[in-house]
């Protein structure tokens, strides 16, 4: 009775770590049919099986049986992985080893609880016989296992669980499947968790004058000295994958500073151009009396063979002119400053492109700090710049535009930047920004998260809207 009582113990247990792999791989990789309801369930459901069929295959309790199981298990679930979900190999070799090895130091660091069981059941029966209770015997122990059997099960389930939730809270992906060189860093630990595990299944049980006797018998200490390699394995495999986490949130954001340091650097050499452009159209408005004064002495002298040098004055005031209004007007000396070079550098990539700025005004009733909107503009027209360029690489003929336009609406203020592009745009479901397509992801992406700061710094947010091959980032401020 005892025993089929055990073994329906293992049915929560089972269920339980169906859950656990379940929730882990769900938070590293995606399922290649996502279309097919509970998809993400169907990790749990094989684990499950596994167990099962561990058991059922492999019932000699000797040391090879035992590592042929853990390699079984392994095996079993990496040939899974790789044909149910999506990303690359490294990826789906982490998910593997780190699930085993977690839920294996998570079982060997429970399973020292026996040692407690054993010395009960041992008093238990000395008490049994002094008092001649051996009828009551039987029942007894068998409570006794019982209780010891959920006791340990329960352990295992919270140590792996806490486990797995530590680790997939701390994960901050680029991109579910995309693991590359860190899964080296991330498997070191657990790789020796894995070993440490074959290494006591290898040495759990020994052959003495014909009689299997376990490793623990032999030498008690164990039951404490293993528990602790357990325990202290499942904190390296759980801190050592958090302090990666941070050192890549840490280099992160020293690639936003640069990124900034480098827009700072641009925003004031375009302030010392457009103060140049200023001196010049001063200068121009400046000399523009003596201009008319000397157009007026032509037009008295009324001789025909004049008319021709009063005609090619006329036509080097009309370029005086048109130099004089090329520059952004917007309203604002820096985003005058940002969306003028962002233009000219635009007309040398893209050939033919079409930039307007006409509905983009900047006044003195928006309180945005010349700083934030130099690095809201500059970003936005960074990104817009490079789908341009995109674009045209891809569709030679293609009619490319930037439009720079803002309005308000209520108590927001609205700044909106629209380009064309190639109408390939991927999503992050974490941010909701889209995926770059630059190969060095770590240092890309970076623009869309300052804009989006800068937004919220001020009460408001940004957006991504994607019509066709027309992208348009809306960027919203309280007024």
């Amino acid at each position: 009775m005892a025993e089929y009582i055990m073994r329906m113990l293992s049915i929560p247990l089972y269920l339980f770590e169906g859950y656990c792999i379940q929730f882990f791989f769900g938070r590293f990789a995606e399922p290649k049919l996502r279309g097919l309801r509970n998809a993400q369930w169907a990790v749990g459901i094989v684990w499950i099986l596994i167990r099962i069929a561990s058991g059922a295959l492999f019932r000699n309790a000797d040391s090879v049986t035992l590592v042929a199981v853990l390699i079984f298990k392994m095996t079993v679930l990496f040939i899974f992985c790789v044909g149910w979900y999506k990303g690359n190999i490294q990826t789906k070799i982490f998910l593997t080893i780190q699930f085993i090895s977690l839920r294996e130091l998570a079982f060997w660091a429970g399973y020292s609880f026996f040692y407690i069981r054993n010395s009960l059941m041992d008093f238990l029966t000395q008490k049994a016989s002094d008092m001649a209770l051996v009828e009551y015997m039987s029942l007894a122990l068998g409570v006794v296992a019982c209780v010891f059997v959920a006791f340990v099960e329960v352990v295992e389930c919270v140590l792996l669980f806490v486990s797995i939730k530590k680790i997939s809270s701390c994960y901050r992906y680029r991109e579910k499947g995309k693991m590359d060189k860190e899964v080296v860093f991330y498997l070191l630990p657990a790789v020796a968790g894995v070993l440490v595990a074959v290494l006591v299944r290898l040495l759990m049980i020994a052959v003495t004058d014909g009689v299997p006797v376990l490793l623990y018998d032999r030498h008690p200490a164990l039951y404490l000295i293993i528990p602790m390699i357990a325990l202290v394995l499942l904190g390296a495999i759980v801190f050592s994958f958090r302090i990666y986490q941070d050192m890549a949130a840490l280099q992160e954001e020293r690639a936003e500073k640069i990124i900034l340091e480098n827009q700072i650097t641009q925003m004031q050499s375009s302030m010392v151009e457009m103060e140049h452009l200023y001196d010049g159209i001063r200068s121009v408005k400046h000399d523009m009396k003596n201009h008319m004064a000397v157009l007026q002495n032509l037009i008295r002298k009324r001789y025909s063979g004049e008319d021709e040098e009063i005609r090619q004055y006329f036509e080097d005031m009309c370029q005086s002119v048109e130099q004089l209004d090329s520059r952004v007007h917007t309203g604002n000396a820096v985003s005058d400053a940002v969306v003028g070079s962002k233009f000219r550098y635009a007309a040398k990539k893209v050939k033919g492109i079409r930039l307007d700025a006409k509905g983009f005004m900047l006044s003195d009733a928006v309180t945005i700090k010349a700083y934030d909107m130099g690095i809201i503009l500059n970003n936005g027209l960074d990104n817009a710049v490079e789908a341009c360029v995109r674009m045209r690489e891809k569709q030679p003929d293609a009619e490319a535009y930037i439009t720079i336009r803002s309005f308000r609406a209520k108590n927001m203020y609205f700044i909106e930047i629209e380009n064309s592009f190639d109408g390939a745009a991927l999503a992050r479901k974490d941010s909701g920004l889209p995926i770059s397509t630059k190969e060095d992801k770590e240092v890309h992406g970076i623009g869309l998260k300052n804009i989006r700061k800068c937004a919220v710094k001020y009460g408001g947010d940004m957006d991504c809207i994607v019509k066709g091959n027309r992208f348009i980032l809306s960027v919203m401020v309280k007024n």
